[in-house]
């Protein structure tokens, strides 16, 4: 059963395709976005203001121009003014004609060197009286009906407005400077040109950008304005709100407002919607949106591609688990053309093999297993046969007051008890001990003569593990091979050292050589010497090895004549002996 928090190959592969395009376009999207709107914005901001810096110079030298025309004629102690100031003061009608006919030669000359100018006229504010006109003027004149777009020294600018010829056919923009005049007369110079070019520089179309146009005079009101909807004529705006970056959102909402001021103290403005001004990057991040779009579509082509390619070589294998689940070991061997999935398939069934063999060889085992256990059932007839039958010479023994022979029988009897009826190889170090008593005592009365055994176990290690039979075949070496006569002693001692449970049989007998140390410690070296119980040294060593590998070890220390020493080292255990009850 699948637990619950398990998701598909599947939907693990689409999952990681989607995120590996979706995390890249992201990042590349982010990036783009961010260079994308600071370079279109830059491109943007820097066409508009390099128009309207265009705008701005050429009205700026349309005004410029406008009142050094004004400036020739208005000159004090200029030839011009003194023939008004002549035609004015004179009553005669010839010095009259004259002077008026000097002064409008002197207006056709700056008409001729200045064509752009249009009207120009003289007028007289105190009796409210056109003079020296070029061209026909509008009846009702005055200045103060002009609207003011700046004031300069001595001269004040007026437009955008109606031309003041009397045809009104034209915008302009104008100029009326004071004469000076010795009487103080208050007369003033007008001329105006025409706004074409103007109008021509205010183009509604920058970089495909509806750009709405705006002329401000010196205090802020609008004088002209190519959006009246959104910045009707007559209406003000808060010049103190144009910073000096030339660009800002706070004067009309929705807009980008871009400013220029122009040399005389007039504003030029270009607003923008901000729809419009975004409108290049909105389709950018159409078309980016879009190619994401095909890239996670892609993805999920490519995500179902490698599906069906890995599915397959996934489903012939599942069927092979399936059939080794059924014990069917011998399944044909179907490739995938795949070779990492192939490689894979050989090695199961290299698997599969060893299973089934394994399987034969435990088959094998468990049949070997039971024929020697019902061998065994059939040995332990014997032992118990010999158990009742010494039990029984020893009652006869005992009846018959044969004392030697009853304590003979006994000895024999326990011993026979430990090697045969003991169940499992692991035992305390007391029983072991106790079984080696029984053995010494047991040969004592076999041999003719007296030796001396002495066994010394520390009590705090009585109960720590040790291999059954671990000292009774070094102990019967030495009894056999060691000991000369009645004067010979064997000392066995069982203590703690470094950590590690340390035993040493030592005896005073005839001791040994360093090659037959050696021949001693070679694993056939016993097979022939089997004496006593039948348990030789080989049995120690096999037993070491068993039970603790290279954890345990067995020295031999001997001199010709000077006796032999056996030391095991063992680990101090005491769980083998609950594992062994088990």
């Amino acid at each position: 059963m699948l637990p619950k928090s398990s998701y598909s190959l599947k939907n693990r592969a689409y999952f990681f395709l989607v995120l590996s395009s979706i995390i890249p376009l992201a990042l590349i999207g982010y990036i783009s976005y961010i260079s994308m709107i600071s370079l279109l914005n830059t491109n943007i901001d820097d066409g508009i203001r390099s128009n309207m810096k265009q705008i701005q110079i050429s009205t700026s030298n349309v005004f410029t121009n406008l009142e050094d025309s004004a400036l020739q004629l208005a000159m004090y102690n200029g030839r011009v003014a003194d023939d008004i100031e002549t035609y004015i003061d004179t009553d005669d009608y010839l010095t009259k004609y004259e002077k008026k006919k000097a002064v409008i030669e002197s207006i056709s000359l700056i008409n001729a060197a200045k064509p752009d100018i249009g009207l120009i006229f003289f007028y007289h504010a105190g009796m409210h009286q056109v003079m020296f006109e070029n061209q026909s003027v509008q009846d009702g004149f005055r200045l103060s009906n002009l609207p003011t777009l700046a004031h300069g020294i001595n001269a004040t600018f007026y437009g955008p407005h109606q031309t003041m010829k009397s045809t009104k056919d034209s915008i302009v923009f104008s100029v009326a400077r004071k004469v000076n005049l010795i009487e103080g007369a208050d007369l003033y110079v007008y001329m105006e040109t025409s706004i074409k070019l103007f109008e021509d520089l205010l183009k509604s179309q920058q970089y495909k950008l509806a750009v709405t146009s705006i002329m401000l005079n010196s205090q802020g009101k609008v004088m002209y304005s190519q959006g009246q909807k959104d910045f009707p004529l007559g209406s003000y705006i808060d010049i103190s709100k144009l910073d000096g970056t030339g660009k800002t959102d706070s004067i009309k909402k929705g807009y980008y407002i871009f400013a220029e001021q122009g040399e005389q103290g007039w504003y030029i403005l270009s607003a923008v919607e901000k729809k419009a001004y975004s409108s290049d990057v909105r389709k950018w991040m159409g078309k980016f949106a879009l190619l994401a779009v095909l890239s996670i579509a892609i993805s999920l082509l490519l995500g179902l591609s490698i599906w069906r390619v890995v599915y397959r070589p996934l489903r012939t294998i599942h069927r092979e688990i399936t059939l080794l689940s059924h014990n069917k070991f011998h399944s044909e061997l179907k490739t995938t053309g795949i070779t990492e999935f192939d490689g894979l398939l050989v090695q199961f069934h290299v698997m599969k093999d060893k299973i089934s063999d394994l399987f034969k060889e435990l088959e094998e085992k468990e049949r070997k297993k039971r024929a020697v256990e019902v061998e065994k059932l059939l040995h332990q007839i014997n032992p118990h046969f010999l158990h009742n039958t010494l039990n029984t010479v020893q009652w006869l023994a005992r009846m018959n007051g044969q004392d030697e022979i009853d304590r003979l029988v006994a000895l024999f009897t326990r011993v026979l008890h430990y090697n045969l009826g003991k169940e499992g190889g692991i035992v305390s170090l007391n029983e072991e001990a106790e079984a080696l008593q029984n053995y010494v005592d047991l040969q004592r009365i076999r041999y003719a003569y007296h030796f001396d055994v002495q066994i010394k176990v520390d009590p705090t290690l009585g109960d720590a593990a040790v291999p059954r039979f671990i000292m009774q075949p070094i102990v019967e070496n030495a009894i056999y091979h060691g000991l000369k006569d009645e004067s010979g002693y064997i000392q066995i001692n069982a203590y703690e050292e470094a950590g590690k449970l340390i035993i040493t049989v030592q005896d005073n007998g005839a001791g040994m050589t360093e090659p037959e140390i050696a021949r001693l410690l070679e694993p056939q070296a016993d097979a022939h010497k089997k004496v006593g119980m039948g348990i030789g040294l080989s049995y120690v060593r096999d037993m070491l090895e068993v039970n603790y590998g290279s954890a345990a070890s067995m020295e031999i220390i001997g001199e010709k004549d000077l006796g032999t020493t056996f030391k095991l080292t063992l680990p101090i255990s005491r769980s083998m002996i609950e594992g062994e009850s088990r």
